[in-house]
């Protein structure tokens, strides 16, 4: 039996879905931003020749996981646009079983019963698409939070070698001091949608 409360939680489901693809918007974005400041870097640690020769694999493997982090957030975007229709899926077949148990109540025609069971079937298979689908994205969040470990690091290794690249240490600490910032607004949004990604497995139990 359906209650007002299931399709209440299917209207909360979707509200989380929209929320996570919200905070793709900031992931990508950084990302994004992380490539270019990769390539910025180059011409830097270029010009500054052998003080910063250290620097140069640095802005290698900036650029190599933020560019696996772009290629890692379109996916998920594409995979998240499907967890969105399928959340509203959910959603009306909450609907049309809620509006099934009302006619049931004034009426024993036996369409009624059969569509209530039909109903039920393709509720059920929804929602397991839907719970696949979460796990799917979760995976994805937890790969780019163990990007974001190595930026962190990377962060921490590159100011090490800044310091040593002479008149060109304040270009490439602020390159060092950026990539640690956008490894922190990606964690952060990732674990915001960690958080959703959560409270939608509870609801789907």
């Amino acid at each position: 039996m359906y209650h007002q409360n299931d399709a209440t939680l299917a209207i909360k489901n979707v509200v989380r879905v929209a929320n996570i693809i919200a905070n793709l918007d900031t992931i990508l974005q950084e990302a994004k931003n992380l490539s270019l400041t990769a390539k910025n870097a180059r011409v830097v640690a270029l010009r500054a020749g052998d003080s910063a020769f250290g620097f140069k694999p640095i802005t290698n493997f900036i650029d190599e996981f933020s560019e696996l982090t772009i290629k890692t957030t379109k996916s998920i975007s594409m995979l998240s646009s499907n967890l969105f229709e399928i959340a509203l899926s959910v959603v009306r077949y909450s609907d049309f079983q809620l509006r099934l148990n009302i006619a049931a109540q004034y009426t024993e025609h036996t369409d009624i019963h059969h569509l209530q069971q039909q109903g039920r079937l393709e509720f059920i298979r929804t929602v397991k698409q839907l719970e696949s689908a979460v796990m799917h994205l979760e995976g994805y969040f937890e790969d780019i939070l163990k990007q974001m470990r190595s930026a962190e690091y990377i962060a921490v290794t590159s100011r090490v070698e800044a310091s040593n690249a002479g008149e060109f240490s304040e270009s490439l600490q602020s390159v060092s001091n950026f990539i640690a910032g956008a490894a922190k607004n990606i964690k952060h949004a990732i674990n915001e949608n960690l958080k959703e990604i959560s409270l939608l497995k509870g609801a789907l139990r």
